[in-house]
């Protein structure tokens, strides 16, 4: 009886990498606030393995940079936040080359300035889309975020161009 069991759970475990696929991509954004004379950018690079075309896990790896122009009569300093963010997507609707997915993670940061320094955790569920260009590449975006920020105690809901992220992602 045992070794029936071990069988089966071993077809199993052979079947799941049948079906899953490695991923790797990223997101990139810039910023530019002309009237406040500051500017920034966002790298999001991502890896991660979907099971089954239902279920994926992956890492983003967070690089934040927001700098001012100094003015003499201000102390306003630039900031880098670094950090990483593994997550788990649940695809809930798949309309031919259209996918529909909840992506919930965990983001552990440290951003650093000039007059600050200390770490954060933000726990986050986000809505995204997915749309199949090719047989290996896509295009995933997010718009709206649902989080809560450890630093400042604040439960957080997006749903403007600030929860807006969007990538490239290619699948192997």
């Amino acid at each position: 009886m045992r070794q029936k069991w071990f069988i089966v759970a071993v077809l199993l475990l052979l079947a799941i990498p049948a079906q899953a696929q490695w991923f790797i991509g990223g997101r990139v954004s810039a910023n530019l606030n002309i009237k406040e004379q500051s500017a920034g950018f966002t790298l999001r690079p991502d890896f991660g393995y979907t099971f089954k075309n239902d279920i994926a896990v992956g890492l983003n790896v967070v690089i934040d940079y927001y700098g001012f122009t100094r003015k003499a009569d201000e102390n306003r300093a630039t900031s880098l936040t670094y950090g990483l963010a593994p997550y788990i997507q649940y695809y809930f609707v798949r309309l031919g080359r259209f996918s529909f997915y909840l992506d919930g993670g965990l983001e552990v940061s440290r951003y650093t300035s000039p007059d600050a320094a200390y770490w954060r955790f933000i726990p986050y569920i986000s809505p995204g889309l997915e749309i199949v260009l090719t047989d290996h590449w896509s295009f995933l975006g997010t718009l709206g975020r649902l989080d809560y920020d450890s630093y400042i105690n604040s439960l957080n809901f997006s749903l403007d161009g600030g929860g807006f992220s969007a990538g490239l992602y290619y699948t192997f």
